[in-house]
């Protein structure tokens, strides 16, 4: 009886010394896989604005948009972009993590997000303007 829980006891101590770091290492891929997306979105900007009086800088919406949700997928998550202003844009990020020794306890895949933001401005001699 004692020998079952050692080890009942021990199983759970291994897995969550291995399992929780592995569902923290997914939760900062996914935050770093949005900040990454928001980048690549954050570069389409919307020509017209710009060409309109030289000094406006917006996002082109809808090319933002699928940039981040391309990007988003080819890392292998799942995700969504919004824009919250012409110049601001916020990423999420979703994917999950499969537990190595609790799945044996009966825990599943563990669910985990990420997300950035980024504010496309315009930058002369090191001065937003």
């Amino acid at each position: 009886v004692w020998m079952v829980l050692i080890v009942m006891v021990l199983t759970m101590v291994i897995g969550i010394a291995v399992d929780l770091p592995g569902q923290v290492t997914a939760k900062r891929r996914a935050g770093d896989v949005a900040a990454q997306a928001a980048r690549v979105a954050g570069q389409q900007i919307s020509p017209d604005a710009y060409l309109a009086d030289g000094r406006s800088v917006e996002l082109a919406v809808a090319k933002a948009k699928a940039a981040a949700v391309d990007y988003i997928e080819a890392a292998g998550m799942t995700g969504s972009a919004r824009v919250e202003s012409g110049t601001e844009l916020v990423v999420q990020t979703e994917t999950t993590y499969k537990p190595i020794f609790l799945s044996a306890a009966g825990i599943g895949d563990l669910t985990v997000t990420g997300s950035a933001s980024i504010r496309v401005v315009r930058v002369a001699d090191g001065k937003e303007r």
